[in-house]
């Protein structure tokens, strides 16, 4: 994938927490975004990483490194992602 589809992929997902009710800030474009529950201590958020996994698939990473779903599974991510900062 290009550097614009990570880019679209960040979007997507950010689009879709916010649909969900988490708050997100972009930190890197193409790499990093930040989520958070509003309403809950801010300190409990996550920093999602986009990269490729062994296999070259782009996948979604928690910050402690381990993967979540690949990136085309936007739904599945948010659900799991919801679960952690909620």
């Amino acid at each position: 994938m290009t550097d614009e589809n990570a880019d679209e992929l960040i979007e997507r997902l950010a689009e879709a927490c916010e649909r969900v009710g988490l708050r997100t800030t972009v930190v890197e474009p193409s790499t990093r975004i930040k989520i958070h529950a509003p309403g809950h201590n801010e300190y409990f958020n996550e920093v999602i990483t986009l990269r490729p996994d062994r296999e070259e698939v782009l996948t979604w990473y928690w910050s402690w490194d381990m993967p979540i779903c690949p990136a085309h599974q936007i739904k599945t991510a948010v659900a799991v992602i919801r679960k952690v900062v909620a």
